[in-house]
């Protein structure tokens, strides 16, 4: 479906609305249903952030929460995935509505990529100073330096090996990062990682969003994230008089292959997909008028091998890092980790692979055998599925036919994306018996 601004409709709104197939419409409104909160940010530029980049960000954090509030279907887990979307119609206030009617298909598109739901996006008129992101607030001068361009930065290992090379590699610049923190863990998280890697030299400008609910969400896939997250940076950069985003994540977890035959489209996250990074690209180029480029120097790397970029990363900074799927969440005082999702094993992988035991062996994981849980065997299972696939005469081939989802990988070169498996698999076959965790032959049966 796509999005569109109403024909003729001069009225101005402060509230948007959240229609979802088969129940009524409700108000969904920025500071009440939803917070956005990035005052501390517009402060700390002092400067007002151009009405596109503010639409952006408020698009996008009115797409999470629409996404939140709406449940996905019981049938979810369907044999084919068909029962897994929804029809969700979203009407946005906007600055400028005739803006993003020119581009409603691309966000439409975006929406529907990340989430495979089927979107209507319509843009209507803000009323002027409504926004959350308008600030009455003078400003006398600058505060932030130009320079380099502003990148993601999560809390977990991958944007804090990101930062670490940045202020190894760049020591004459002052990093600017840009993280959104959806509970008071995660953004304490945040600023301790950043302030543990700046302590040396003190070079940081760390600039954090909140984004909270008013109410208890209804669903937990929050396939949103990566447009929200990509919004904000992109928002950000553009506050900051740049075309260009840095953003931190391995191959392997970026195209996040899926584990499972009954994953299908994005059941398995796509938010720093390859095509993800590229359709944010091509929508921000189109708002702006100007190129846009995300920077993403991970991309053909796996994590061991990023790991391994940054050997000086102090073992106590890594285990503070949050790479568990549930470790924001994590009600255990003392073990963010749960060491049995598909997150945690990567991570332990990669630690271990990259020559970091030390790492892995400070970070204080909840189960430290993961042998047996349904995460171990589905992840051996999908390293059987690639080897199998990556030893045959034409590699690409088989992985084509084993994982057609790499097909969406239009921008990366198939002998990348081969070489890219199989030294994740040579990293798999030289830490096996390092972790005590035997190898599992796979069964087609899962």
């Amino acid at each position: 479906m796509i999005g569109h601004a109403v024909a003729g409709d001069t009225r101005v709104y402060r509230s948007g609305m959240l229609g979802i197939a088969g129940s009524a419409g409700r108000s969904l409104q920025l500071g009440y249903n939803a917070w956005l909160d990035g005052h501390a940010v517009v402060r700390r530029l002092a400067r007002e952030l151009p009405p596109e980049a503010s639409d952006l960000i408020e698009i996008a954090a009115m797409a999470y929460a629409a996404d939140r509030l709406a449940p996905r279907p019981s049938e979810r887990d369907g044999v084919d995935g068909s029962g897994w979307g929804r029809q969700l119609r979203l009407e946005v206030p906007v600055r400028d509505p005739d803006l993003w009617s020119a581009v409603a298909g691309q966000v439409v598109e975006f929406l529907e990529w990340l989430t495979s739901d089927e979107w209507t996006v319509e843009f209507c008129q803000l009323t002027e100073g409504a926004g959350a992101l308008d600030s009455a607030q003078g400003f006398l001068f600058d505060t932030i330096p130009g320079g380099a361009p502003p990148a993601l930065f999560s809390g977990g290992l991958d944007s804090a090996l990101g930062l670490a090379r940045n202020l190894r590699d760049l020591p004459t610049t002052e990093p600017i990062v840009v993280s959104v923190h959806t509970n008071n863990r995660m953004q304490a998280v945040q600023r301790n990682l950043v302030g543990r890697l700046a302590q040396d030299s003190g070079r940081c400008v760390h600039l954090q969003y909140r984004v909270s609910l008013r109410e208890r969400d209804h669903e937990s896939s929050q396939r949103t994230r990566g447009l929200l997250f990509l919004a904000v940076g992109i928002g950000t950069a553009w506050g900051l008089g740049q075309d260009r985003l840095r953003i931190y994540e391995n191959g392997i977890g970026a195209i996040n292959l899926p584990y499972l035959r009954s994953q299908h489209g994005p059941q398995a996250t796509r938010s720093t997909h390859p095509r993800t990074l590229w359709m944010a690209e091509r929508l921000a180029s189109a708002v702006s008028g100007r190129p846009f480029r995300i920077e993403s120097p991970f991309l053909l790397s796996t994590k061991a091998e990023a790991v391994s970029a940054v050997p000086e990363i102090d073992a106590s900074t890594v285990s503070a890092t949050v790479s568990c799927d549930t470790g924001f969440a994590a009600r255990v005082r003392g073990y963010s980790h749960c060491g049995r999702c598909t997150s945690c094993l990567l991570r332990r992988q990669s630690l271990i692979a990259g020559g970091r035991p030390d790492a892995d062996a400070a970070t204080a994981y909840r189960t430290r055998i993961p042998a047996g849980t349904a995460e171990f065997v589905a992840m051996q299972w999908q390293l059987d599925r690639l080897r199998e696939a990556l030893d045959s005469p034409d590699p690409w081939r088989s992985l084509v036919l084993e994982f057609p989802q790499v097909l969406d990988l239009t921008l990366v070169a198939p002998s990348e994306v081969v070489r890219l498996y199989q030294a994740y698999l040579r990293e798999w076959d030289a830490i096996d018996r390092d972790i005590g965790l035997p190898h599992y032959e796979g069964s087609a049966a899962l």
